[in-house]
Formats: structure tokens, C-alpha cells, sequence
């Protein structure tokens, strides 16, 4: 498993890479006040990056998933909070770009006109701008499991067309002081009971209430967002239907979200590992007359963080590099990508929790990035899917393959 293996992704990886300085310098000012890191965003659109999936054919760099893979675990090792809000921006572009390119079902194909989708990615290119799905609410809860949104999409006529009236409240509204176009679910109230999504432009129809206040990924700005009648022509909708669970088992998982925003917990741990066999090999306690890294205890332990992100690493970039690869068979790759996220964000947790061992009672200090990379990696948990829904699919999985092969006997 070597990477990169083009120049291409060494290309992309070098852009990422000459961010992380500033981004380091930022990272513990941030992630102490709870502020949102302007500066980081004007420096990624500096150097071009919101195109980095947007199609060559309107200008942008055309990164695959892998490739956006590799360019998200890099940006992480400099702040965790930063490339998680941007890998939003990422894997939502990336997602629709297959979907307007004909690389998924029939059904998602028609939701997203491509017109629109030509604006948004010529807006990425042009001026740098950033968009992202914003579902979550706090009835709902994650639409992952399904569920009517309380957010509600009225039509009124206005010159002889259909305007929707849009109103509710969401949550987990990552990237939103920098967002230029929010998607957003709502409930049509015109007797269909169906569900629909709206790209809405940022516009004073939007409020954002500063909630975000959590023990880690402090800096990504996901507040709670009020929309108040947001005027929505017909031509922004992207698609309608009943509501119901994203992921079944059956149907692909979302290949872009679990791989990128898996790329970034595991550049999190990344950084923490440098820093903890960094540290080990400086520390020279005037017991031991010798750097703590000559211990095989010390050796142990940052060896099993080593093993733990060498096993999330091939599994990532084996499922992100199955998807580029294997169009035709992306419905069999389901597992591997829940997998990717299972394992992914379950072993960065471990290795971290090793190399604050190596390091002792001074990785709690907040002179030093340990603690907040200890607390950065926990909210991968909280992506869908969640552990226990994984599980349960592979349990599912391993039951039905042994009724089929049985003949239900």
C-alpha cells in the first residue's frame, strides 16, 4: 500500500500540505474560544482548493475519491476542525458530480438539473464558494434513520410560477459562517406528504444561532440554522419523494461521505502520532539519562498506533479506490464502505488513546495538541452510520448469506 502513486495525487496532497503550517499556528486559539477559523478558509480559497472536486470540464480539478481521500487526510493533520467543515463542502460536490455524470441510478440522475449544478461548480471555481447539506434537526435527529423534517416548504404563486415558502430550524450545521449555498430538506405542503431538497443561497433567509459548543471539533462552526421564509423557485429543487432511510443495506452507502470525513479522523490521529514519537524521542528524563523512545514499552505503544491507522489507511483507500474503479459494480461495495467507516474511525480513537500514553500526565496540558487531538477524533462516532447500525447490517448480511445457502433450513 504505497502512496501516492501518481503525480496527480502528490499534486494534490503538496496543496494541501502547504496549508498545514498556518493551520497549526491557528489551531489551539480556535479550538480554545469555540471561534470559527475565517482566515483558515480564505487561505484554502487562496490556494484554490473548493475546486479540487468540482468536474475539469467547468474548470475545477476533477480529484476522484481517492484522490480526495488522500488530499483530506493531509489537510487534517493540520486542523481537524478545519477539514472537517471543508471536507463537507467535498463530498457533497464530489457526490453530485458522479450523480450529473450518470455514474448512479436512474432516479438519482433526474434530481439534480444540471444546469445548476454547471452554477454551483463555476461559483467553486470562480469565487471559491462552498455548499453543504444541512438535514439534521432537533425532532428528527438524523435523517439517516428516516423521518419527516419539521422543516417546511409551502408554494404560493408568484408571476404565474410556483415559489416555495421554506421555514424550520436545523442543526449541525457545519461550515456555515463560510457557506455560499445551503441544501436543505423540508416537508412539501401540498398534500403529497413527500420531501423534497432545496439549494438555497446564502441570503438573510438565513439566521445562524451560535450553539456549536462541544468537547471536540470546537472550531466547525455547526451551529443551529433558522431559515424565515426563504423564497425558493421550483428550478432549485432537487428532488422530491417519501421520506425513508438513506441506508437500507442493499443500497450503496454514501461511499463520498464515509471515505473523506473518515480521511479526516484519520489525519487527526495522524498528527497525534508524529507528535507523541516526536516527543518520545526528546524527552530525556534525568532518571533514564536516555530519550524515552529507547523503551520498549514506549516502542509498544506507539507501535500499536502505527498498526491500527496502517490498517484504517488500507481499508480506506482500498474501498475509495474500489468506488473510482469499479462503477458497474458499486452496489457490492456497500459493505466495504461501512466497513471503512466502522474501522476508520474506531482505530483513530485507539491509536490515539496509545500515543497519549507514550506521552503521560503532560498530554492533558493545553500547552500541547494531545488533548484536543484526543477529543477531535471522538465525534466520528457520531457520523452515520453509527456503530450499532454497522453491526447490525453485518450481522443481517451473515445471517442472510447462511439462510440462502441453506435454502432456509
Amino acid at each position: 500500500m504505497l502512496y501516492p502513486r501518481t503525480d496527480r495525487q502528490q499534486q494534490f496532497i503538496d496543496v494541501a500540505r502547504s496549508l498545514l503550517p498556518a493551520l497549526r499556528a491557528r489551531a489551539a486559539q480556535h479550538d480554545r474560544d469555540g471561534t470559527f477559523p475565517h482566515e483558515n478558509f480564505a487561505d484554502i480559497r487562496r490556494v484554490g482548493l473548493p475546486a479540487l472536486v468540482v468536474p475539469q470540464e467547468f474548470g475545477g480539478w476533477g480529484a476522484n475519491l481517492l484522490e480526495s481521500t488522500l488530499t483530506m487526510e493531509t489537510l487534517a493533520q493540520g486542523d481537524g476542525s478545519t477539514a472537517l467543515s471543508f471536507v463537507m463542502h467535498v463530498q457533497v460536490v464530489g457526490g453530485v458530480a458522479e450523480i450529473v455524470a450518470g455514474a448512479a441510478a436512474d432516479e438519482e440522475r433526474s434530481s439534480w438539473p444540471p444546469s445548476l449544478f454547471a452554477q454551483i461548480c463555476r461559483d467553486a471555481v470562480e469565487q471559491g464558494a462552498l455548499i453543504n447539506s444541512v438535514a439534521t434537526e432537533p425532532n428528527l435527529g438524523s435523517p439517516s434513520r428516516g423521518g419527516l423534517p419539521e422543516t417546511t416548504a409551502a408554494p404560493v404563486r408568484e408571476n404565474g410560477k410556483t415559489v416555495w415558502l421554506v421555514n424550520g430550524l436545523k442543526t449541525f450545521a457545519s461550515l456555515s459562517p463560510e457557506m455560499d449555498y445551503f441544501i436543505i430538506p423540508a416537508a412539501l405542503q401540498d398534500g403529497s406528504g413527500h420531501v423534497a431538497r432545496f439549494v438555497i443561497p446564502a441570503g438573510p433567509h438565513f439566521e445562524i444561532i451560535e450553539t456549536w459548543d462541544a468537547f471536540g471539533m470546537r472550531a466547525t462552526g455547526s451551529h443551529d440554522l433558522k431559515i424565515v421564509n426563504a423564497r425558493v423557485p421550483e428550478d432549485l429543487m432537487i428532488g422530491r419523494g417519501a421520506p425513508s432511510p438513506r441506508t437500507t443495506g442493499k443500497a450503496p452507502a454514501n461511499a463520498w461521505f464515509i471515505c473523506t470525513v473518515g480521511a479526516v479522523y484519520l489525519g487527526v490521529a495522524q498528527a497525534a502520532l508524529d507528535f507523541a514519537t516526536d516527543f518520545a524521542l526528546k524527552r530525556v528524563p534525568t532518571a533514564l539519562g536516555k530519550p524515552i523512545a529507547e523503551l520498549e514499552s514506549i516502542q509498544r505503544r506507539l507501535g500499536q498506533a502505527e498498526l491500527l491507522l496502517l490498517q484504517a489507511r488500507a481499508l480506506l483507500y482500498n474501498t475509495a479506490n474500489d468506488w473510482d474503479q469499479l462503477v458497474a459494480r458499486r452496489d457490492e461495495l456497500s459493505p466495504a464502505v461501512i466497513a471503512t467507516k466502522f474501522t476508520v474511525t474506531n482505530n483513530a480513537i485507539e491509536a490515539v488513546d496509545h500515543v497519549v500514553r507514550v506521552v503521560g500526565g503532560a498530554a492533558m496540558s493545553r500547552s500541547m495538541p494531545l488533548e484536543r487531538y484526543l477529543r477531535d477524533v471522538r465525534p466520528g462516532l457520531f457520523h452515520p452510520l453509527n456503530d450499532d447500525q454497522a453491526l447490525t447490517i453485518f450481522g443481517r448480511n451473515a445471517l442472510k448469506r447462511i439462510t440462502a445457502a441453506t435454502g432456509g433450513q
